[in-house]
């Protein structure tokens, strides 16, 4: 199947670091698979274009917000289609953050994964973040 061969050569890419290329295999991919009857391989397609367009979106000097934009959105197809995908929440959460600080939006993934996985200490840590931005922010809006 095309479909399962470029998703491989996708995953082979991500794992050396060729992020662009990973991206461009799982939009052959997309071109190829079955939507009614591969929703798994539609699933994986769509995160593994979310991991890659979050790390092309750090592994620049100067962040292209456009590539945490398209994490974001990935990631929200991979929720539509699978509402309990902890890695999802996770690495949106991530997106969400390097996108714009948005960090209650951030928290509210944060506290997804928690609830789905109440031991996730990644969450956690996370979201413990989120909440000292958010505190050093409203003392900063207070000084000024």
């Amino acid at each position: 199947m095309v479909a399962r061969e470029k998703l491989e050569e996708a995953r082979k890419n991500y794992a050396m670091g060729k992020y662009n290329n990973a991206v461009a295999y799982c939009s052959q991919a997309l071109q190829f698979v079955r939507f009614g009857s591969d929703s798994d391989m539609v699933k994986e397609i769509y995160f593994l274009l979310g991991l890659a367009h979050l790390e092309l979106g750090t592994s620049y000097t100067v962040w292209d917000l456009n590539d945490e934009i398209l994490a974001c959105k990935y990631f929200d197809k991979v929720i539509a289609m699978d509402n309990n995908c902890v890695e999802a929440y996770l690495y949106r959460g991530l997106a969400i953050i390097r996108w714009g600080n948005n960090y209650k939006l951030a928290i509210a993934d944060f506290d997804k994964v928690l609830e789905l996985e109440p031991d996730n200490e990644l969450a956690r840590k996370c979201r413990e973040l989120c909440y000292e931005q958010l505190i050093k922010k409203e003392e900063n809006e207070e000084d000024d």
